[in-house]
């Protein structure tokens, strides 16, 4: 509607105005990309737009209404009755020319701000390869801290998987008795005792935040020869449901004194709007995943929301497979879900396209996640 009366009140004074030197964005957008005063400022010429318009209206449907004959003390010739619609006509395009300047700057400023707001981010972690034990010991020392600072009380370790592409997570029975290891070395009194029969069904005996820690493995073998791996350990918070904290190691696919190979690995997205960015501005956000989401992609997109993203991670979809629950209630429909594809793969290279979908909406293309692991450069000659 605005941008029609901006082209009554180009025509009402003759001129052609230049066009804005940013892409513009659709008139009730441009509130939120304002600050108080210019909102206010956008209000006010809004509402002249309005008052304009009705006033042009006004004076077009007298200048349009059939002409009957009037007698009395107030009657009107034709002239008169066209000379009193034109005044009315000009003072609507008077009104709207008024607030023609603001509707523009503050347009300008709004579409300057969305193209700051939505430039392209690249989110990224360097991913160092570490020895199998010391992966686990380093983050049994990291959740550690965490669970004391945040004043968890219980840590249970819950489990383990490893995770093939194409393939349902299989339980590693060995990796949880690993990880329970490397937590003993690290503080023997840090860990809670097992419950008598598993964690399938485990609910621990919590009445809010911050009480009951789950911890847990996650293996994905990256290399044809089985060389390199991703070791992800989570921890999540029992009663919120939600991952506090993960930690990613590029490592061999099992304990191993040396590498049997040796890589650098990165991990990078491409976000094209700052959709992330925007994301965990606007709210408290927890995604879920997409069926059709890769488990490589997705654990990958989990440990960047946690860590850099800072967007909510649920841990209703993954800990089912770890506890080893057969029969696991279906989480509510997330408001949200992030859809992780394969884009291409090699043995040292996995490429993903990142969307996410609210529900009803249409779906908000992202950008590429890339896995990357390099071998060093041989000497010239050998």
């Amino acid at each position: 509607m605005l941008a029609l009366f901006a082209s009554l009140v180009v025509f009402a004074a003759g001129e052609t105005t230049p066009p804005p030197p940013v892409p513009l964005i659709p008139d009730p957008e441009v509130p939120r990309y304002l600050n108080t005063p210019e909102r206010a400022e956008w209000g006010r010429a809004v509402r002249q737009v309005e008052l304009g318009q009705a006033r042009v209206q006004q004076g077009m449907s007298i200048m349009s209404a059939p002409r009957l004959e009037s007698k009395g003390a107030f009657a009107e010739t034709a002239e008169q009755v066209k000379t009193r619609a034109q005044k009315i006509i000009d003072e609507g395009r008077a009104q709207l020319a008024q607030a023609q300047p603001s509707l523009t700057r503050l347009r300008n400023v709004a579409g300057t701000r969305y193209l700051e707001v939505t430039k392209t981010v690249n989110l990224s972690l360097d991913l160092p390869q570490t020895k199998w034990e010391n992966s686990l010991i380093q983050a049994a020392l990291r959740f550690q801290k965490i669970a004391r600072d945040q004043g968890f009380q219980q840590q249970h370790i819950v489990g383990a998987i490893t995770v093939l592409e194409g393939s349902r997570p299989l339980r590693t029975s060995a990796l949880t008795e690993q990880l329970r290891a490397a937590w003993i070395k690290a503080d023997a009194k840090a860990l809670t005792p097992a419950p008598a029969n598993g964690y399938a069904n485990f609910a621990p005996a919590i009445s809010g935040p911050r009480q009951c820690a789950f911890i847990w493995a996650e293996v994905y073998p990256l290399t044809v020869d089985n060389s390199a791996s991703l070791l992800f350990v989570r921890l999540s918070d029992a009663w919120t449901q939600r991952v506090v904290s993960s930690e990613v190691y590029l490592t061999t696919t099992g304990p191993a004194a040396t590498f049997a190979k040796v890589y650098t690995g990165s991990l990078s997205l491409k976000d094209e709007k700052s959709f992330i960015p925007r994301l965990a501005g606007s709210g408290d956000w927890v995604l879920g995943y997409d069926r059709s989401s890769s488990p490589l992609g997705a654990a990958l997109m989990r440990h960047l929301c946690v860590r850099v993203g800072n967007i909510g991670v649920s841990h209703l979809e993954i800990l089912p497979d770890v506890v080893g629950l057969t029969d696991p209630t279906t989480p509510e429909a997330p408001k949200a879900t992030w859809i992780v594809t394969t884009d291409g793969s090699s043995n040292l290279v996995k490429s993903f396209k990142v969307a996410s979908a609210a529900a009803g909406a249409d779906k908000t293309e992202v950008g590429q996640l890339v896995l990357k692991l390099e071998e060093p450069a041989k000497p010239a000659g050998k």
